[in-house]
């Protein structure tokens, strides 16, 4: 029976917590964000020889390998809950809302810290440009927001399915597409040491807000079901 007495935000620190620690001893999610990481920059680095690329391109590859990192690793938050048998905990203890803050709260400090880490590496290989670093760093927490906030309603979409992993993709870049299409543009614009106008900052943050909402909605029949 859930305890009506544990605070809401305690709730979502605990799955928040818990994640962290699960992650921390397998390594599961992080490693294949990771390794998928690095392989595609290094497979992109050695096929341009050191030839220049265009702003547009490197920031198409730049979101395209967080997008793809993403599906490699978020994948299976449910699912690996589902075979380890603490879905049904997960619903006894905590309510839906609590839960979808949790994972979404994980995912997202997950794709940050990956982000961090393969940001330079990018900017190394691939010789690119940044006169612009604040607005580059707010362009991509708005994106890693909005990647995290549908990867975790999509998860929970599949994790009973047959061909997940298929399927998680299928789903989730349509959801993401407005937003995909929103931060290739702005992180071309610094490339090129452009400032992205201010009605690109909204859009990026109103669409994280409106799929946060709109999925926090959907999560509890999705996750009552």
């Amino acid at each position: 029976m859930q305890d009506k007495k544990l605070p809401w935000h305690s709730m979502v620190w605990a799955i928040v917590r818990k994640d962290a620690l699960c992650e921390l001893r397998s390594k599961y999610a992080f490693s294949a964000l990771t390794m998928f990481a690095l392989i595609t920059l290094a497979s992109i680095s050695m096929s341009l020889a050191g030839a220049a690329v265009s702003s547009a391109l490197a920031a198409a590859l730049l979101w395209i390998i967080l997008f793809f990192c993403a599906m490699a690793g978020l994948s299976r938050i449910f699912v690996q809950e589902q075979e380890a048998g603490t879905l049904l905990t997960l619903r006894l203890y905590a309510n839906a809302q609590a839960v979808y803050w949790g994972k979404t709260c994980f995912n997202s400090l997950l794709l940050l810290v990956l982000t961090v880490l393969i940001l330079p590496l990018f900017i190394l290989l691939l010789d690119v440009s940044v006169p612009l670093c604040s607005e580059l760093g707010v362009v991509l927490v708005l994106g890693d927001i909005g990647i995290a906030t549908v990867s975790t309603l999509t998860a929970l979409m599949i994790c009973r399915a047959g061909g997940k992993g298929s399927l998680y993709t299928v789903i989730t870049f349509p959801l993401l597409l407005p937003q995909f299409l929103m931060v290739i543009a702005a992180t071309t614009r610094i490339f090129d040491g452009a400032l992205p106008g201010i009605q690109d900052f909204v859009f990026m943050a109103g669409y994280d807000i409106t799929v946060l909402c709109a999925t926090s909605i959907l999560f509890d029949y999705l996750w009552y079901d």
